[in-house]
């Protein structure tokens, strides 16, 4: 009986999607030859969603091109076999191999502005991809392209269908490029840290969708994630890649509730120990009564290209910011977070509105008396690899500021980027490197060196740890709280990461649509939300518990509909059609940001009259 168990376990197993065999990928630079994948084997299954996790560099995204036969110059595949549908990937011509990854395979890699080609509009890039599967008019591929666009999140798609790349949030390039692996309906998606730039919101639906499209159509998908909630939330099995190999594979309980690899168990202890590590942020105690900076009434309204109409990204916006203070900025991509935070330090001219900075209105200065301010007034952007020069040395990256802002020499200026690198935990050797050889939370932390020099009292943090391993969070927080003590810096910490979000800032501050819709301490928000925005945001977290799947129950938070669009926004609530506590006044009557007694302030009508109350929310994040 037992002799006969392992062949019906194995009859029972759904057909191999992919089944791949001693799989190697190799780079030579000179007479140095790495070996990132090591005659790697696995098998996807049909109706699964596998998640692969690993260290930063451990060859994850190497593997994702490898599974459709590609990998980036200048390596090769040098053996195995990659069978899909019991055909060798490898042994195919290439234009036949071309095909099946065009319609069969499908992959959504990191970084979107790299992938989504420049010269074209988002629509034709997703029509090519769904007319290899359809082949249809014209007329038809673009009404297709607008519905992809719609399903993954993007408001006003009949408008951003003819959108380039650079046009587009980082969150809203990276929907595109989700909406273009998705147009071929594969058999076979992977999945590169496909929800790296998105908020929680957007990133629930699009796994939801992956999810419900992998078990009603038989196909497979790998996910590679660095957040284990989304592994918890969404996968059957979990594979740990360590030194180019499969070190182990798990149903996702088991792997959660015993991991084998020590890899497995150190990710899981930085799941539990990180939260505590950073908890019990406080703001120190000051004398001051006025705020450090402060943006009264601010929108910002942007042209349509052919048309007297205008994009509103940022609606009646006020907000205040104390000495010593960090304020969280959330909310879905294209929701104006980014365009507040450059708005603040005045690389972006308001349409209305004031920033009011140690009590001066930035707008009245003159220009001499705005560089002295701009000193003072620093931002960090989202990307580290495209926020350095890559031709400049290290030394000439931090010595820039005080080329402009000082008098210093040479020797001084060097001498000083090395006080920097001291101050953000890197080493002086540094110097006369360039930044395309290190790693994400290095480059970060050169960013974050660079925007100290000229000692500011306000920084603007517009998603810094988006691209960094959970290690490098933990650590790249420790270190943003060890500067505001130690330099009584403020932040503006803009962030899709609402775990980062709890455990660093004071206070927060929740947008949709251009609006803040809720503020208050980050304890009142984040335990217990009131404006039915704020309370779907917080909600669509996934925590790392296999036992409590997001796919396995419903969550009575969720909204439904369409986004509104920033060109044509609604007369009343912005969150009317979505709102699943939607009354007819809502929809006629503009909402106001209306103080609340506890402090906080919600953009509510019912909310702010009693009428619509709302229990604590549980788990892990509060």
């Amino acid at each position: 009986m037992n002799a006969i168990e392992p062949a019906s376990a194995a009859q029972l197993a759904p057909p191999p999607v992919l089944h791949v065999e001693g799989l190697s990928v190799s780079y030579r630079t000179g007479e140095r030859v790495a070996t990132p994948i090591r005659g790697l084997d696995l098998t996807l299954r049909a109706g699964e969603i596998v998640g692969l996790i690993g260290e930063t560099g451990s060859g994850k995204s190497t593997l994702a091109l490898a599974l459709l036969g590609l990998v980036r110059s200048p390596g090769r595949i040098v053996s195995g076999k990659l069978l899909f549908g019991g055909r060798d990937l490898l042994a195919m011509p290439p234009d036949e191999r071309r095909a099946v990854r065009g319609r069969d395979i499908a992959i959504i890699v990191q970084n979107p502005r790299a992938s989504l080609n420049p010269l074209l509009r988002i629509g034709r890039q997703i029509g090519y991809v769904y007319r290899s599967r359809a082949h249809s008019s014209a007329a038809e591929t673009r009404r297709q392209t607008i519905e992809l666009l719609r399903e993954v999140g993007i408001n006003d798609p009949e408008r951003r269908v003819d959108a380039y790349a650079h046009e587009l949030s980082g969150g809203m390039a990276q929907r595109a490029l989700i909406a273009m692996a998705l147009a071929s309906r594969p058999k076979l998606l992977v999945a590169d840290e496909p929800t790296s730039g998105l908020d929680v919101t957007i990133q629930a639906q699009f796994l939801d969708q992956m999810w419900q499209t992998v078990q009603h159509s038989g196909s497979a998908a790998l996910l590679i994630a660095k957040e284990v909630g989304i592994i918890a939330n969404y996968c059957d099995r979990v594979l740990v890649l360590h030194e180019g190999r499969i070190a182990e594979d798990q149903p996702v309980r088991a792997f959660f509730r015993a991991p084998l690899h020590p890899y497995s168990r150190a990710v899981l202890a930085l799941q539990r120990d990180g939260a505590a590590k950073l908890s019990g942020v406080a703001m120190a105690a000051g004398a001051t009564t006025r705020p450090l900076i402060s943006a009264n009434g601010l929108s910002k309204h942007f042209p349509v290209r052919n048309s007297a109409k205008v994009v509103q990204a940022v609606s009646d916006v006020t907000l205040d910011i104390w000495p010593g203070e960090t304020l969280g900025l959330v909310g879905e991509s294209g929701s104006g977070k980014t365009t507040v935070g450059r708005c603040f330090v005045r690389l972006t001219e308001t349409t209305a509105g004031h920033i009011v900075y140690h009590g001066r209105d930035l707008e009245r200065l003159s220009g001499s008396e705005l560089r002295q301010a701009r000193a003072k007034l620093q931002i960090v952007l989202q990307d580290p690899f495209d926020s350095l020069n890559p031709r400049w040395t290290v030394a000439e990256l931090l010595g820039e500021p005080f080329r402009i802002h000082t008098k210093l020499g040479r020797a001084e200026r060097r001498q000083r980027a090395a006080d920097l690198l001291k101050v953000v935990d890197l080493e002086a050797d540094l110097l006369d490197r360039r930044p395309r050889g290190l790693g994400a939370g290095a480059m970060q932390r050169l960013n974050i060196a660079r925007a100290l020099a000229t000692k500011p009292d306000f920084i603007v943090l517009d998603e810094p740890t988006s691209v960094l391993s959970p290690s490098a969070i933990v650590s790249l927080v420790a270190l943003l709280r060890r500067i505001q003590v130690e330099f009584g810096v403020s932040y503006l910490f803009i962030s899709h990461d609402l775990t980062t979000v709890r455990y660093l800032c004071h206070r927060v501050a929740v947008m949709y649509l251009g609006q803040i819709v809720e503020t208050g301490a980050v304890e009142q928000v984040f335990a217990r939300p009131r404006h039915p925005y704020a309370r779907a945001l917080l909600s669509a977290h996934l925590d790392p518990d296999p036992a409590n799947r997001r796919v396995d129950r419903r969550s009575d938070e969720q909204l439904k509909g369409e986004i509104p669009s920033p060109i044509d926004l609604p007369v009343g609530c912005y969150l009317a059609s979505r709102c699943p506590h939607v009354l007819p006044r809502c929809g006629e009557q503009p909402q106001n940001l209306v103080p609340l007694a506890d402090g906080r302030s919600v953009r509510c009508w019912r909310v702010a009259t009693g009428d619509l109350t709302g229990d604590a929310l549980t788990g892990p994040l509060v």
